[in-house]
């Protein structure tokens, strides 16, 4: 093949393999997504029932009175399905998930909750805490995704008007419905040692994280917290800034 040949062919073959990829890129997300859809209609028959305002105060007081609360489709999605703890939903948010606990925080980052792979993965709860949410501080994580599933909404609460209309959440476990009131959302560092901690057995280093908690929020609702709280962050990326995430905080009223 003369000189001239190969520069020719050159080009086109690249060109090609560019083609291809691009291709190939293409049929992942659709495929990727194509799953998701799927996977979420399959979820939406566990959706647990969001209580009425009055159901959930009522809820609240059988916390206090140890009164058994049953969440019948939170039982079924856990039949074999070892690594489902609970479902988490925020009203008029697109937040209405299941969620898992693993060994670790990446084995669910790209996988579903049958552990498939999925490019949206499935919001999970940091493997260091009690899957009962008896901790001070439980985090619970999800990617930002631009389709808005997942954690995509979160964003949203950048927004003041909305984080003030959108400050009540729920978490659902086979014998417990936790109501949470959201009450900050703050931007930080992926290292951030607080909210990313897990050193809370004093009393001192409980009061310093609610104290932290007032001066990096972006938006914060003074309503009565304190150290004898139990605190629930859900975690997600920042896609518009690179190495920065995104935390919205509520209290287990």
């Amino acid at each position: 093949m003369s000189l001239r040949q190969t520069l020719l062919i050159t080009p086109i073959i690249m060109l090609l393999a560019v083609i291809g990829y691009s291709s190939y890129r293409l049929w992942d997300i659709y495929s990727h997504r194509a799953s998701e859809i799927t996977l979420r209609s399959q979820m939406l028959i566990y959706r647990p029932t969001i209580p009425h305002s009055n159901a959930a105060h009522e809820q609240s007081a059988q916390l206090s009175t140890h009164t058994p609360v049953v969440n019948q489709s939170i039982i079924n999605l856990q039949y074999n399905r070892q690594s489902v703890v609970g479902w988490v939903s925020i009203p008029s948010t697109g937040v209405d998930h299941p969620f898992v606990q693993g060994h670790d925080n990446s084995f669910y980052l790209h996988r579903d909750i049958n552990h498939n792979a999925l490019h949206a993965g499935t919001i999970f709860m940091d493997y260091r805490n009690c899957n009962n949410f008896s901790d001070f501080h439980t985090l619970l994580y999800g990617h930002n995704m631009n389709n808005g599933s997942m954690f995509g909404t979160l964003p949203h609460f950048i927004d003041q008007s909305f984080f003030e209309e959108n400050s009540v959440g729920y978490i659902f476990l086979p014998y417990q419905t936790y109501v949470l009131q959201i009450f900050a959302v703050a931007i930080i560092r992926p290292y951030d040692r607080v909210i990313y901690g897990h050193n809370f057995e004093t009393a001192e280093s409980r009061e310093y994280f609610v104290d932290y908690i007032r001066r990096v929020a972006l938006h914060y609702n003074n309503i009565d917290i304190t150290e004898e709280d139990r605190f629930v962050t859900l975690s997600t990326c920042r896609n518009d800034v690179a190495n920065y995430r995104l935390v919205v905080i509520g209290v287990i009223t």
